[in-house]
């Protein structure tokens, strides 16, 4: 036989009964409080930025903003091969406070012949966070600085001369494509390109005030891929990074005539 409990009528239980689930209630209430109030702490963007330096970097540099720490193992990997080698020579256009180029510094260029040219046109907080930033480096006799427009500042690049190029200026799709046949010319046969960026996001195109009809980054870098197909390599193709390499001259000839 099923026995059915008869539920508890007393009312001074019940009464207990709802006092005891009101401070449950205010209990957990509480305790979401406080778990919102800490997750707001550790969300807040510059208590992430120092503590993910500290893990990431050797020296406690300073930065406001991070758009590159998810690339660091996709950079890792694609540009070990230049890990310590010498006389090497980096190109970076579009700094802002130093994450790439010091991160660059501090694993790939490593050898105590490797360069730095770096080509921004600065805003003033950006210019004192990064030259600060190099100067606690302790290897600011590394970096060339070029302050000014990329179009224009590139021409004191020498032809053939670059090793490693990180392309992470103006998105807008005439002035980085510019940036990137610009750079093209002066990385060495074997070198690197990286373009940041790839997808024409809404947010993207917000911060740009790209006109009507400009596909961003998009339109760039497949002009680009499409221009030079046959003398490059894809070595990573991400939606807001593309890694290619450029070929050495025997390789160019060789996709030219399998192409044909």
């Amino acid at each position: 036989m099923k026995v059915v409990k008869e539920k508890n009528s007393n009312p001074k239980s019940l009464q207990l009964q709802k006092e005891t689930d009101v401070k449950n209630e205010i209990n957990f209430l509480f305790f979401l409080l406080l778990l919102f109030s800490c997750l707001s702490f550790f969300q807040n963007p510059l208590f992430l930025s120092s503590q993910l330096s500290a893990a990431i970097y050797l020296k406690p540099y300073k930065f406001t903003r991070d758009t590159f720490t998810d690339r660091i193992p996709f950079w890792r990997e694609d540009l070990s091969e230049f890990k310590g080698k010498p006389n090497l020579t980096y190109l970076e256009i579009g700094v802002h406070e130093g994450r790439s180029a010091l991160w660059m510094l501090e694993n790939i260029l490593t050898d105590s012949t490797s360069t730095l040219i770096i080509i921004d046109d600065f805003g003033e907080h950006s210019y004192n966070t990064f030259i600060s930033n190099v100067s606690l480096s302790g290897q600011a006799y590394k970096f060339k600085i070029l302050k000014g427009l990329s179009t224009e500042k590139i021409k004191e690049v020498p032809l053939n001369s670059i090793d490693i190029a990180y392309v992470d200026g103006s998105g807008r799709s005439d002035i980085m494509l510019a940036d990137l046949i610009n750079v093209w010319d002066r990385v060495k046969h074997g070198g690197v390109i990286i373009c940041n960026r790839y997808s024409m996001t809404k947010h993207l195109r917000w911060a740009l005030n790209a006109p009507p009809g400009d596909l961003g980054p998009v339109g760039a870098i497949n002009t680009f891929l499409d221009r030079y197909k046959t003398q490059l390599k894809l070595v990573r193709f991400m939606s807001n990074f593309v890694i290619v390499r450029k070929l050495t001259e025997q390789d160019s000839k060789q996709v030219s005539k399998t192409s044909e």
